[in-house]
């Protein structure tokens, strides 16, 4: 199962009051190719739960980077991979829009960010 799920609603007012959801969430390949197979069941593992009526659309960012490292999602072993999923929408819209992001595992926290605004407040002034 998907771990470190962040309801971006949960962490901010100005978004929990938007009509949708937002949220953050990572996966191992093997994971991720089981979501490719049934989405609505992987999000609900998650608890994103979904109405019938709303579709779940997925987009692959890097598919053709992530495809060369799995040895096109065959390989057992998840290695250094790790695959960044972000997910929003239903509430007022009838889908579920899914990106994944893969990346290795080492790339994590590599990279200085120019943040919008501080930890400490909730929307850039």
């Amino acid at each position: 199962m998907p771990r470190s799920i962040v309801d971006f609603s949960a962490i901010s007012p100005i978004i929990k009051d938007e009509p949708f959801f937002l949220h953050f969430w990572e996966s191992t390949p093997s994971e991720a190719l089981e979501f490719m197979k049934n989405p609505r069941a992987e999000l609900a593992k998650m608890g994103i739960e979904l109405p019938p009526d709303c579709r779940v659309e997925t987009t692959i960012e890097n598919h053709d980077w992530l495809a060369a490292r799995t040895n096109n999602f065959t390989r057992a072993d998840d290695g250094p991979i790790i695959i960044c999923g972000t997910g929003g929408g239903n509430v007022a819209k009838a889908y579920y829009k899914v990106s994944f992001y893969a990346h290795e595992k080492s790339e994590v926290g590599k990279y200085k960010k120019q943040l919008l605004h501080s930890e400490s407040e909730r929307e850039r002034k």
